[in-house]
């Protein structure tokens, strides 16, 4: 039989990239008024725009009145739309944020019409194994994509791709070729002998056994309607040696029989057929950790403090927080979270991202002072709140302004005072009071850091107290010469600059450490350079402090480095990297780590080795809602004969990563760590690697031409300054467990405690600006009622761990909570009274009170 060969025309359309968002609202305008046009002159044809809204959105904003005339387009089904708000990274991002992308991607979309049923994403650089559980959450059972495939593992381009615990499986297309397949449509022997019937030949020979039914998606990064298709679809039928027709990718997918198509289960970051940059995850690390702060943000402190804030009448519109959303999910686009932008847009995000955390901050400060003003407080009560829907003893920082330098909390577990000031007074200080102005001299006062130890209820709140007293009775002790952390299972010690390891009758020189190596690459990946010899940091000084319920140590170092490639092969060091480490033991006996990095040396890497001492060849690293095991693959000598570049051994850091044998284990815990790697028993991860060009050709791991198009024809090398990151302050925490071999929940239960940390609150009036808000907050703005000091609004079994709770998006006076199975077998949860299982869309499912191995249920509570 004959191939018949569906034809989508379609644009991909970088919000940013080497060009702005501004660049592209400006082009948008002449390229979408276009499109609406050509598309009314030929109701028989179709355009993809790109499967996300928030083009389309900021096109209508500038031309309003094409607004009804899209809206019949996408009745008709001539215009496909939706379903995100972004093109998202799917591998550098928590699951969550994918979820929210297709939540405010939705949003938008219905007041439009129909939203395009495909997660398509064309462009994103590979994904995680989980995206078959986040498209079933968004109401989607079908995949379009064209990273990361290889066809011999998958055997085939069109398949069915299963959830890691076998719960969700969507039905998923490859376009191997990309996106740009079919791009320049024309109807010429030239195009169809030179390009598309080449291209569907491939398809074809590449998987003996495709379908008679093949995909060529027509266009390409920011590529105008093709005028007058149905006259040239048909010229090419007249041309070629196959069956053409145009289409929509929902057409294409009803033409395959999936029942006859082979199952995959796993991730798809395979360079084989383009470029997947694996080591992206390093760089531009200043966009990442101020993306992953902002997310973290609203996930784990906005969006369940809204819950809590609407349970007592502090009814904060939604609206602000899918502002919030809104500005991550701009600076998570596929170009934009990688970092293979140019400088200019670098700026635009990073301004983007403040923003956002700007919003989320003064979302959280609204909440906290009108639930104190609620409570009554006075300032010598402190507010705590627990964003997680289990009762907590976790540790709390409580930052205080008092006019005592000592005081004690009363009915706390324990306390400890981390870090104190004193503010000195004012003169001459405007009062202004109802019978005049008067000028005043302002005591001085203190401002004090605390970590607490407390109960508090499952999402809720407690107030606490605390009182002046004339003893020190938590201040830190005298710094200690003994350079030691020690629990009942580990000890970590200093000697000549390095660090050891002990545990269970394990000693492991060098244990956690830092080093440096070039980076010839660009901003797309980390290159080696040739005959380059790694430094290993050393650190200068220690300093301890040690307390019956607090162990510290603080380690610096001033390492001298070669300032830049040429240093480095000359073999001088006239650069400086100043790095200080911040350990402590958690209260549960935990490593607790803070690495502060200030850079001041261009085109690097560096990287944190932590290494068990165990013998092992494999890691379980944490990905949405789930657990996949990761095994170093052999690179083939001749590599460069099946892939786009070298697959190295180099994956993404969702949240953690363990390494185990025996009756021994060793996990460690980061959320602003993005790459790591693994040999042996040491795990490595990237802190940060900088480089100076947008684009290189002929990188080591990366031979050919320049990604970021430079060597394109009249494109040209663009410079990226910024993308070193001098002078610049960078902080990564890092939480290691080191235990017998545990399982797979208490890891899972580990990691919601690192996400759900618990908040507090003074209200003050030492320093109105000490939250940004508290000076413009009124009390006025609520009244106080007579709530209890301690209450609890939800809990949830242990068994499960928490994923998000939020304000319902689409439903009135209603909570969405996620749970997650995060184990390899399924759970029993029973539905509560007024509960009901819905997909993150908020929309009904069937639900059998059990929940599949790595998978979630999404529950409505109505009425709160």
């Amino acid at each position: 039989m004959s191939k018949q060969v569906t034809i989508v025309n379609h644009t991909h359309w970088d919000r940013e990239w080497y060009f702005s968002d501004q660049d592209s609202l400006v082009l948008s305008s002449l390229l979408f008024t276009n499109t609406i046009k050509e598309l009314e002159k030929h109701p028989h044809a179709s355009f993809v725009l790109d499967g996300q809204i928030s083009i389309l959105s900021d096109y209508l904003q500038i031309i309003p009145e094409m607004e009804e005339r899209v809206k019949q387009l996408v009745a008709k089904g001539q215009l496909q739309i939706g379903p995100w708000y972004t093109q998202p990274d799917a591998l550098h991002i928590q699951g969550e944020s994918l979820l929210r992308n297709g939540i405010v991607g939705s949003l938008l979309t219905r007041h439009l019409g129909q939203s395009m049923p495909i997660g398509y994403l064309p462009d994103t650089f590979g994904f995680n194994a989980q995206m078959p559980v986040i498209l079933r959450q968004l109401g989607l059972n079908r995949f379009l994509f064209w990273r990361g495939i290889d066809p011999k593992k998958v055997s085939s381009f069109y398949f069915n791709w299963d959830s890691l615990g076998g719960g969700a499986t969507v039905q998923a297309v490859s376009m191997p070729q990309g996106y740009g397949t079919g791009m320049l449509l024309a109807p010429t022997h030239e195009y169809v002998d030179g390009r598309l019937d080449k291209a569907i030949n491939f398809i074809a020979e590449t998987i003996p056994n495709t379908p008679d039914n093949i995909l060529i998606p027509s266009g390409n990064d920011q590529m105008n309607i093709v005028a007058d298709i149905e006259e040239k679809i048909q010229e090419i039928n007249s041309i070629g040696k196959y069956s053409y027709k145009i289409g929509t990718y929902q057409d294409f997918f009803d033409s395959l029989d999936y029942k006859e198509l082979p199952h995959y289960k796993g991730e798809l970051i395979d360079p084989v057929f383009a470029r997947v940059h694996r080591t992206c995850g390093s760089s531009r690390m200043d966009v990442k950790l101020a993306a992953t702060k902002l997310e973290h943000t609203l996930i784990h402190e906005v969006e369940p403090v809204m819950v809590i804030g609407h349970r007592v009448g502090i009814d904060l519109n939604t609206g602000v927080l899918v502002s919030a959303w809104k500005k991550l999910l701009e600076s998570q686009a596929h170009d934009s979270m990688a970092g293979s932008v140019v400088d200019s847009v670098n700026e635009d995000i990073l301004h983007r991202l403040k923003q956002g955390q700007e919003i989320a901050d003064g979302i959280l400060n609204t909440i906290q002072k009108m639930l104190s003003i609620k409570l009554g407080l006075g300032d010598n009560q402190v507010l705590l709140i627990n964003p997680l829907p289990k009762t907590s003893t976790q540790p709390v920082n409580v930052k205080l302004l008092t006019n005592y330098q000592h005081i004690q909390f009363d009915d706390v577990i324990s306390q400890h005072l981390v870090h104190q000031r004193h503010i000195p007074a004012r003169e001459n200080v405007l009062s202004q009071t109802p019978h005049g102005n008067e000028y005043l001299t302002e005591p001085g006062y203190y401002e004090d850091d605390f970590q607490i130890v407390v109960s508090l209820p499952a999402l809720g709140y407690r107030v606490i107290e605390f009182h002046s007293t004339d003893e020190n009775v938590d201040s830190l002790s005298e710094s200690s010469d003994e350079s030691v952390l020690k629990t009942t299972d580990w000890q970590i010690s200093v000697r000549d600059g390095k660090i050891d390891l002990d545990w269970q009758g394990r000693h492991i020189k060098n244990a956690i450490k830092l080093v440096d190596d070039g980076n010839a690459g660009d901003t797309y990946d980390f290159s080696p350079v040739q005959n380059d010899h790694p430094v290993l940091i050393e650190w200068n000084s220690v300093s301890a402090e040690h307390q019956a319920n607090w162990q510290e140590m603080i380690l610096r170092a001033d390492a001298k480095l070669p300032l830049n490639l040429d240093e480095r092969e000359q073999g001088t060091n006239s650069g400086r990297l100043p790095i200080v480490m911040d350990l402590r033991v958690s209260p549960d006996n935990h490593l607790s780590i803070a690495i502060e990095v200030q850079n001041d040396i261009l085109q690097h890497r560096l990287r944190l080795l932590v290494d068990s001492g165990l013998d092992v060849d494999s890691n379980k690293a944490s990905v949405p809602y789930g657990f996949i095991t990761r095994k170093n693959e052999k690179i083939p000598t001749k590599w460069q004969s099946k892939y786009a570049e070298m697959p190295i051994n180099i994956w993404p850091m969702d949240n953690n990563v363990s390494v185990a044998r025996d009756d021994a284990q060793m996990s460690v815990f980061s959320r602003e760590i993005k790459e790591y790697a693994q040999s042996g028993g040491q795990l490595e991860f990237t802190l940060l690697a900088t480089s100076d060009q947008l684009g290189k050709p002929n990188l080591i791991y990366r031979p050919g031409r320049a990604s970021g198009d430079t060597t394109n024809e009249g494109h040209i090398m663009i410079a990226t300054p910024g993308a070193e990151i001098l002078n610049q302050g960078l902080r990564y925490n890092v939480d290691i467990f080191w235990s017998a071999a545990t399982d797979e929940t208490t890891i899972a239960t580990e990691q919601e405690r690192l996400a759900f940390n618990p908040l507090a609150y003074q209200k003050q009036n030492l320093n109105l600006f000490f939250n940004r808000l508290d000076n413009k907050l009124q009390d006025s703005l609520t009244t106080k009622q007579s709530l209890p000091s301690s209450q609890s609004f939800d809990e949830v079994s242990e068994q499960l761990t928490v994923s998000a709770v939020y304000p319902a998006y689409y439903t009135e006076k209603a909570t969405v909570m996620r749970l997650q199975n995060m184990t390899k077998r399924p759970l029993t949860y029973q539905l509560r009274e007024g509960e009901s299982a819905i997909n993150a869309l908020e929309e009904p499912i069937a639900y059998n009170n059990e929940i599949p191995p790595y998978d979630v249920l999404t529950i409505l509570i109505q009425g709160v």
